[in-house]
């Protein structure tokens, strides 16, 4: 199911966009995590991997995913970062149902004004930059028109298309990219020359009036909102690298 809803534009008539938050309905309400004040340290927090929210609706227990786009820390606390429409009260758990935090805040997206969802992280819990054979090594805070970018999605996993419109705000990707329901917050890079990954920003949505062009909220918009809406001013985030 997706999340529909209108949005202007200044040089374009307002079309239909869906966010690609995933959310499946299961059939007990006995699958919803208890609360828990730790959790297994096995489990590693990194940019690409899936995450699931539970709440009951209507009697049944009804599972949102999404994808982390960023790891990193505010003081000693650590975050995973995803889009702000992912935003649950509540535990999130990984695919497998390992509680792993909650979201302790988000900024809800605002047309094409998108904020973020801030998970904290239960202690004991991992947090990486890699992505498996390569990981996050610097930021890209200057996107530019046809550059190639990728991202990692709980749905699409690994898919790369390049950028056809760029401002401080959004950045438009190519339908290539892919989005899908569940792909959203999903981490957005491009290749670097030390065979690692800059981050350009996460996934957003999608805009069927446009070809299904994939949208994603840049970096610097993503930083700015977390350091102004986040938990504090006093501790600004910092995001893990390899």
């Amino acid at each position: 199911m997706f999340s529909v809803f209108r949005w202007g534009r200044s040089l374009r008539p307002v079309s239909i966009t869906a966010t690609v938050c995933a959310v499946v309905a299961v059939g007990s309400a006995a699958l919803i995590p208890g609360s828990v004040a730790t959790a297994a340290p096995a489990v590693t927090v990194y940019p690409g991997m899936e995450i699931r929210h539970t709440e009951i609706a209507d009697g049944k227990a009804v599972t949102t995913r999404c994808t982390v786009g960023l790891t990193g820390s505010i003081g000693t606390a650590q975050y995973a970062v995803t889009a702000g429409h992912c935003y649950h009260q509540g535990i999130v758990t990984d695919k497998v149902g390992n509680p792993i935090g909650f979201f302790e805040h988000h900024r809800p997206d605002e047309g094409l004004k998108f904020g973020f969802g801030l998970i904290r992280l239960y202690e004991g819990i991992g947090a990486a930059a890699s992505m498996g054979r390569f990981g996050l090594s610097t930021v890209d805070m200057k996107p530019q028109l046809g550059q190639e970018i990728c991202k990692i999605g709980a749905t699409t996993s690994w898919t790369c298309g390049s950028i056809t419109e760029a401002n401080e705000e959004w950045l438009y990707a190519t339908n290539a990219l892919g989005a899908e329901a569940g792909d959203s917050g999903a981490v957005v890079y491009r290749q670097t020359a030390d065979g690692h990954a800059a981050f350009v920003g996460i996934l957003v949505a999608y805009d069927d009036a446009q070809g299904r062009s994939a949208v994603v909220e840049p970096a610097a918009l993503l930083f700015e909102q977390i350091d102004r809406y986040g938990p504090t001013r006093d501790d600004h985030f910092v995001w893990y690298r390899v």
